[in-house]
């Protein structure tokens, strides 16, 4: 993904480039979907390592009956920059 800022008043700055793997995301939510367990739990990760840009471990977990991952990235093709997102998985029967 191309990453910008949004400016109201002058064209949005390319803040360079992440690259987000959902699928541990996905297979965990598909895991839960029908699941009735209430309480917080830590579902997964998707381990930080040489391999990936990820700045630590993004921990999948399961909060409120939705599953949710924290995900921090270094941004690609600039000379600094962390994006931090955090994502949720819907079930499409919601």
């Amino acid at each position: 993904q191309i990453v910008y800022d949004k400016d109201s008043f002058k064209n949005d700055d390319f803040m360079g480039e992440a690259e987000i793997d959902i699928q541990p995301l996905v297979s965990a939510a598909k895991a839960y979907e029908k699941s009735s367990i209430n309480e917080s739990m830590q579902l997964g990760k998707w381990v930080a390592s040489g391999d990936n840009t990820l700045v630590k471990d993004g921990i999948i977990s399961l909060e409120e009956g939705k599953v949710r991952q924290e995900i921090s990235l270094r941004l690609q093709h600039v000379e600094r920059g962390v994006l931090e997102i955090e994502l949720e998985c819907v079930p499409l029967t919601q």
